[in-house]
């Protein structure tokens, strides 16, 4: 089962995913529309991929504290784990969106939904966690 990653936004919703066959993320896509719309699009994600693992990016601030945004954040993952009951993970995803501008990312959301998800496979293989196993 693959993993998804999330780059929550005001306006939109950047997605990737972990395949099964892989180790390292890929953009996905990128949600957009009403909260409704949006909800309406990840639920078909939800269902396509079935994944294992939600992972939702945390926009610290560069002192490393939270504001509001990582709060909405905190409440997108709430949601998530309500409505699928999948397990949710939250990673520090300070500069994600420059890191995808910087490589010169077609969607810049999505492409920092995969940086957030790679660092999630980063942080979990330095703690010797084996996430691929079933």
């Amino acid at each position: 089962m693959p993993l998804l990653g999330f780059d929550f936004g005001k306006a939109r919703i950047g997605v990737a995913i972990v395949p099964d066959d892989m180790d390292f993320a890929l953009p996905l896509i990128t949600v957009d529309g009403d909260e409704d719309a949006q909800w309406l699009k990840i639920d078909d994600l939800i269902k396509k991929q079935n994944p294992r693992v939600l992972v939702v990016g945390l926009p610290y601030t560069m002192a490393g504290s939270e504001g509001e945004q990582a709060e909405k954040a905190r409440d997108f993952g709430a949601k998530l784990f309500e409505k699928y009951n999948i397990p949710v993970e939250f990673v520090d995803e300070r500069m994600s969106s420059m890191e995808a501008s910087r490589a010169g990312a077609g969607d810049i959301d999505a492409s920092s939904a995969a940086i957030i998800l790679d660092t999630y496979l980063s942080k979990a293989a330095s703690a010797g966690e084996d996430i691929f196993e079933v």
